[in-house]
């Protein structure tokens, strides 16, 4: 990717978006949206395996606690990718979804309770997520 200087001297990067699905800068975000979500539901699998917890550092010896970090790395980058191409406080509200995503998690996977304030909870943002998403959808659909 090649740099362009503007006149005061600061360099800017000429960032274009790959070519293909997979590199839309949505897609990166939602992906990384989905791995953030694994990669809790992994760490609280992680962390109750492992009985005698203290700080954490006994943890790194479950498998589940592992992934859940390699997910959260992987998370890291496409999120970073994302960035690039959308604007943070467009990404950052989509990115909402994990709240929406995790409790659901948690409550299929993990058995835990959903209650009807946090069910609410929900709803709330997921109203908001559709509020941010419904002018982009709008937008790519005139590109």
């Amino acid at each position: 990717m090649p740099a362009v200087v503007e006149p005061g001297g600061e360099v800017k990067w000429d960032a274009k978006p790959r070519k293909g699905w997979f590199f839309n800068a949505y897609t990166q975000l939602l992906l990384s949206i989905l791995l953030s979500t694994a990669a809790q539901l992994c760490l609280k699998k992680g962390s109750t395996a492992i009985p005698e917890i203290w700080l954490g550092i006994e943890g790194l010896r479950s498998g589940w606690v592992w992934l859940g970090i390699l997910a959260m790395v992987t998370s890291l980058f496409s999120w970073l990718y994302g960035l690039r191409f959308i604007p943070l406080n467009v990404a950052f509200n989509l990115a909402g979804l994990v709240q929406v995503l995790v409790p659901l998690g948690c409550w299929l996977l993990l058995g835990e309770r959903i209650g009807p304030t946090r069910a609410c909870g929900i709803v709330l943002v997921l109203a908001g997520v559709y509020t941010v998403a419904r002018p982009l959808m709008r937008v790519e659909e005139k590109l």
